[in-house]
């Protein structure tokens, strides 16, 4: 494996097919932090630090509920930011001329990137669907917030179909996921995936490959990666684009549902943290 090898030339007389882009594109950086409402959750989150248990806190109402909402919109907003590990791989600042010393090969490393944002991208929705059934409390365990179960459970159509919508653009997305996690499938990156795959394995453990792929061009692994960067970089754009539009709305649902429930409950609250029940005291004195 330590020499290159030659692969036999194209004897077909067909033309030979343009090759797909290989210029970077410019990279979306995903914001998840940017709506009041997630700013909203986060300053109340600070609540936690006055109680030394969570059984103290939980005697007040106001504050277990959020807390409990804190909580899972903050996983919510790192799985949207942990997109932007995806975006380092896809848009490197430096690559290495070869990758005789790199534990993965070019093929590989865009193998990665591909389930990584895979997993990550279509895990958001369910982030989305837990974060909703503690906004609207109806009490549904983790593992069993679906939007059917959401609307059984009485959350309005209106959010949920937000939720749907998140759902349908991410569409070849989804059975991808299940293909590759559940069925062993995988992608094809360049137009001759085999021949890349197979010319990153020899950069990577011999002296590479010389040779035609299977259109009769002259094989270049930088190239075929590059290739395969772009076509991950424009899924990644325009999925992510998409992503943060609609949970912009989602956002704008859950955050006046959130006010009309822990409104009430911090006028009420007898802990003094707030300026409301405060000024009662001031009052009553």
């Amino acid at each position: 494996m330590a020499d290159r090898i030659e692969t036999l030339p194209r004897k077909s007389t067909e033309p030979k097919p343009k090759r797909p882009r290989a210029t970077p594109l410019i990279r979306h950086i995903v914001v998840s932090d940017n709506h009041e409402f997630v700013g909203r959750v986060y300053d109340l989150g600070i609540i936690a630090y006055h109680f030394d248990s969570y059984e103290d806190l939980a005697r007040h109402p106001d504050c277990k509920y959020a807390f409990h909402v804190n909580h899972t919109l903050s996983s919510l907003t790192r799985r949207v930011e942990s997109l932007n590990l995806v975006g380092d791989m896809l848009w490197p600042e430096r690559v290495m001329k070869d990758f005789k010393d790199f534990p993965v090969s070019r093929y590989e490393w865009l193998t990665i990137a591909a389930d990584v944002f895979l997993m990550r991208f279509i895990s958001i929705i369910d982030c989305a669907l837990i974060l909703a059934n503690d906004v609207y409390e109806t009490g549904l365990a983790p593992q069993k917030c679906s939007i059917d179960q959401l609307r059984r459970a009485g959350v309005p159509s209106k959010l949920l179909s937000v939720l749907e919508e998140v759902r349908t653009d991410q569409g070849d997305l989804r059975p991808e996921r299940n293909a590759r996690f559940h069925h062993g499938a995988e992608r094809a990156f360049t137009d001759d995936s085999n021949t890349f795959q197979m010319a990153a394995r020899f950069e990577q453990w011999g002296n590479g490959v010389l040779g035609h792929d299977q259109h009769g061009r002259r094989i270049n692994v930088v190239r075929s990666f590059r290739e395969g960067l772009v076509e991950l970089q424009r899924e990644f754009n325009v999925a992510t684009r998409k992503l943060v539009r609609h949970l912009d709305a989602f956002y704008d649902l859950v955050g006046v549902e959130f006010e009309s429930r822990f409104t009430p409950r911090i006028r009420a609250a007898t802990h003094g943290f707030n300026a409301g029940s405060r000024a009662r005291e001031v009052s009553k004195k």
